[in-house]
């Protein structure tokens, strides 16, 4: 059956408005610090505990997490596996177009000879293309996939605390500043919402094929 905008938006309401919240707070540290000022704050608190925590939680942003979610998803229902690969691939083709067209330096880059930044022993650090966040876009849009797909309605509880770690955790990793995961999340959430209700209104994405799943039983 066919959704119309409001539908899915009133449908996606929980996770939305959780999103908004953070958006809002995001925005309003934006306004209080300056770029430099919000980055050094995070990169000088740190502990080793958190150090290996947001090394394995930034994972849930990398593409072969995705990758393992559509895998996933084939074993439960064929269109679960289209809309999530696709939601990927359209927001990650926007993301990659901007980091080309902007390529801003990473804080690595940023601060070279301004001040020093606390950057983890081993931990490969890139220089270059930090506009926007490709892995937080990565993992908010998942989280409205998913948020999509899940009946239980307060699963925005879970699928918006990880992403926003996600996020947060690009930034303690010293890889993005906060505006890039702010614009990797706003362009995630806009896209895959746009996405959806496209899909919605396409005969193919409701065809009974897609309604079957790997090893089903007989």
């Amino acid at each position: 059956m066919k959704k119309s905008l409001s539908e899915i938006i009133y449908r996606q309401r929980y996770f939305l408005i959780s999103f908004l919240i953070v958006l809002i707070t995001g925005f309003a540290l934006m306004l209080v610090f300056s770029k430099t000022e919000l980055f050094l704050w995070i990169n000088r608190k740190y502990n080793p505990f958190f150090d290996q925590f947001f090394k394995l939680n930034t994972l849930l942003g990398d593409g072969w997490m995705t990758i393992m979610v559509v895998c996933g998803m084939l074993f439960f229902k064929f269109r679960y596996a289209v809309l999530t690969a696709f939601a990927y691939a359209y927001s990650s083709m926007a993301v990659q177009i901007l980091k080309i067209l902007f390529n801003a330096p990473r804080p690595i880059k940023f601060f070279e000879g301004i001040a020093p930044i606390r950057t983890i022993d081993g931990y490969a650090m890139h220089e270059w293309n930090s506009f926007p966040s490709g892995h937080t876009a990565s993992a908010f849009t998942l989280a409205v996939v998913l948020s999509y797909i899940l009946p239980y309605k307060n699963s925005h509880l879970i699928l918006v605390p990880l992403a926003v770690l996600t996020a947060f955790s690009r930034v303690y990793l010293a890889q993005h500043f906060m505006e890039d995961i702010i614009a990797g999340s706003l362009i995630a959430v806009i896209m895959t919402l746009q996405l959806i209700y496209w899909l919605e209104h396409t005969e193919w994405y409701h065809s009974k094929k897609l309604d079957g799943r790997l090893f089903k039983k007989v």
